[in-house]
């Protein structure tokens, strides 16, 4: 069961898309494997496209593609997103031949211009979310989300059985975006706020628990960096996942190594990572941040 940190349904539902057995299938076979937070906005994506224009995926043409994109409104990146994920289960349904051709090319996906300093917070403003939080198990989970790079799924999902003991604070075993498992060092101080939290002996307890000691869900780990950015007077744009741009900025602005940040991180591409030394001129989160 997940923690009382828990968000109330949602009333922002997408459209109903009208129900095909077969465009369920490809859904279904397109969709696997995924992540499930990928997953889930992927198939709402695709299932507010359908109802859109109203037919079954075999039956949609290239004109049908680009009047539902230009009746998109939103972010640049919201729409990038959506566009992004039907042309890709379009091209996977041709590739299978669940569908008689793909006519996602009809649509090219817009560039859009590098806004990434936009989100990067100074140390300072930083140091203001966490310590502006009074709550010590919602200020140790916003320490934590700084000072690993966590995304907010690793960081409900790591358990005790993941973490490790070390001589200067520990690791954490942690099985992230894409399926892949890597290592992250946790900062000696932050270890000890950790352990200070720690009410469940048992190897399947959460690394940080809810309110309740159950799990910590997304939507409450969303909340609560919402609320905590808010009381530091940061833009209300700020999410947890700032908190990771902020993590690998600074590492870096500090002398960490770009490709020990990148292991940190879990990025496939060096060039992501490097994305982020462009702030200030100028190994563990330990010897790189000031906690």
């Amino acid at each position: 069961m997940v923690s009382g940190d828990r968000a109330m349904p949602s009333t922002d539902e997408a459209p109903k898309a009208p129900q095909n057995s077969a465009d369920n299938l490809l859904i279904k076979t397109w969709l696997h494997n995924r992540g499930e937070n990928t997953r889930r906005a992927y198939e709402s994506d695709v299932r507010a496209f359908l109802a859109h224009v109203g037919k079954t995926l075999p039956e949609v043409t290239a004109p049908d593609l680009q009047n539902w994109f230009d009746s998109l409104t939103g972010a640049d990146a919201t729409r990038r997103r959506k566009l992004m994920a039907v042309k890709s289960l379009l091209s996977y349904g041709a590739a299978m031949e669940m569908l008689p051709r793909d006519v996602g090319p009809a649509v090219r996906v817009p560039k859009m211009r590098d806004s990434l300093h936009e989100r990067i917070l100074t140390q300072e403003q930083v140091r203001n979310l966490i310590d502006g939080e009074t709550d010590p198990r919602r200020r140790t989970m916003l320490r934590v989300l700084y000072a690993t790079g966590l995304r907010i799924s690793e960081l409900c999902a790591v358990r005790w059985k993941d973490l490790k003991r070390r001589q200067q604070g520990g690791v954490a075993h942690v099985f992230g975006k894409g399926g892949k498992n890597r290592t992250v060092e946790i900062p000696a101080k932050v270890w000890k706020e950790i352990v200070a939290l720690r009410v469940d002996s048992r190897p399947e307890a959460p690394m940080v628990p809810g309110h309740d000691g159950g799990p910590l869900s997304v939507d409450a780990v969303h909340r609560s960096v919402k609320r905590a950015a808010k009381r530091a007077g940061l833009p209300e744009q700020v999410s947890a996942h700032w908190l990771r741009h902020a993590y690998a900025s600074h590492m870096q602005d500090n002398g960490a190594p770009a490709h020990v940040v990148q292991q940190q991180l879990g990025h496939t591409s060096l060039a992501t990572t490097t994305r982020y030394s462009h702030a200030r001129e100028g190994a563990g989160a330990g010897k790189f941040l000031d906690l």
